[in-house]
């Protein structure tokens, strides 16, 4: 989710979804971000409101940006047509959150990378913190 996203540009990931992004660095695995978390991130950045206590310049977004677009290895998700009919079905208060749980259950995903306790509790979602 954007706060994935935001502790990898601050570099205040915990230790598992730290490992996660190296290994994607190191084209071991895929990291898909959903287009609504790039959105947030690039809000988040834009306000110039602290990350984990640290201010991230829109130069790291707009490298992380061109990551995006060239790696093989992270890449932007969009929600499809079938994720839009899960938004309906999740039980989250939050639009943003329903749209990114959505997008992790139809796609290949294997876990979501999120510190956010409400996804975590939900059934048949894996969060990796």
């Amino acid at each position: 989710d954007a706060v994935a996203v935001l502790a990898y540009l601050a570099d205040k990931l915990p230790h598992k979804s730290n490992d996660i992004f190296k290994q994607a660095e190191n084209e071991l695995v895929r990291i898909q971000v959903p287009e609504i978390a790039v959105g947030e991130v690039i809000y988040t950045i834009l306000k110039g409101k602290e990350v984990f206590g640290v201010s991230v310049p829109v130069k790291k977004i707009l490298a992380f940006l061109d990551v995006l677009e060239a790696s093989k290895n992270m890449s932007i998700v969009n929600l499809s047509i079938t994720g839009w009919r899960k938004v309906i079905e999740i039980d989250l208060p939050d639009l943003h959150d329903r749209m990114i749980v959505a997008t992790h259950l139809t796609t290949d995903s294997q876990a979501l990378l999120t510190d956010d306790d409400k996804i975590g509790e939900l059934k048949g979602v894996e969060v990796i913190w």
